[in-house]
């Protein structure tokens, strides 16, 4: 009797991932559209399982071709899983994205390039960023729109400052990780115009917090010395210390 009870539900089961399997991808996405207001999607193909939007629009930014492939067992566990593969011109690569039944984000795998530019309009930078950010993250958890953890490195590659004045700066490495206090960056300079030496620390609650120095290896660049002094004023070494704190 167990054994007969067992094998209906298994096939209840095998069932319901079939129709899953089955549903149009605008089917699923017009059925879920009003839960998610700000997230628009054209040319969609495929199914709710594995497919495809030519042009999916989150907050007003367009994002091209993105694929999506739902792991459909790691519900058995408590998570929905989907792969999620980005091929824009200013957002690229992988990562799985895990959905909890609290509410909880979880990204795994996480594998993507974004263009400084980007970053410097979605976060409103005081001048315009050049080069690009590459986010190699073994694991990062959000609640709600508040980070939790994170476990990976950010390198900024090419970095410069484009607006008002071309400067290039070199490449820098962030190494992340999750203590008691937060998450906590290691940042430091891979060489280049702008040594930077420092470690940021972001709590569950917002509050962020950076202490660091900064200096020029060549004095011959004018430009980037007097940018560099308007910071602080430099000690012997000729560095100058920073210290900024503000919640998110």
């Amino acid at each position: 009797m167990i054994r007969s009870v067992g094998y209906i539900l298994l096939g209840l089961l095998a069932y319901g991932v079939f129709l899953v399997a089955t549903v149009p991808a605008g089917q699923a996405f017009a059925l879920f559209q009003p839960q998610l207001p700000q997230v628009r999607a054209a040319g969609l193909s495929g199914t709710a399982w594995s497919g495809e939007a030519a042009v999916l629009q989150i907050a007003g930014k367009n994002l091209e071709r993105v694929d999506w492939r739902i792991k459909p067992w790691s519900a058995l566990f408590g998570e929905l899983e989907i792969d999620v593969a980005l091929d824009d011109a200013d957002l690229s690569g992988h990562a799985t994205l895990g959905l909890k039944p609290d509410g909880a984000v979880r990204l795994s795998n996480v594998d993507l390039r974004l263009a400084a530019s980007e970053f410097s309009d979605l976060f409103n930078t005081p001048v315009g960023l050049g080069g690009q950010f590459e986010l190699q993250l073994q694991r990062a958890e959000f609640m709600g729109q508040k980070i939790q953890s994170a476990e990976g490195v950010v390198r900024w590659r090419r970095a410069a400052v484009t607006v008002p004045l071309v400067q290039p700066l070199g490449e820098f490495t962030a190494r992340l990780s999750t203590t008691e206090g937060g998450i906590k960056a290691r940042i430091k300079d891979d060489g280049g115009p702008l040594q930077l030496d420092g470690t940021a620390v972001l709590t569950p609650a917002g509050a962020y917090s950076f202490n660091g120095s900064v200096a020029v290896r060549d004095p011959q660049q004018q430009m980037l010395v007097q940018g560099v002094r308007a910071l602080g004023r430099p000690a012997a070494d000729g560095r100058v210390a920073l210290q900024y704190s503000g919640s998110l």
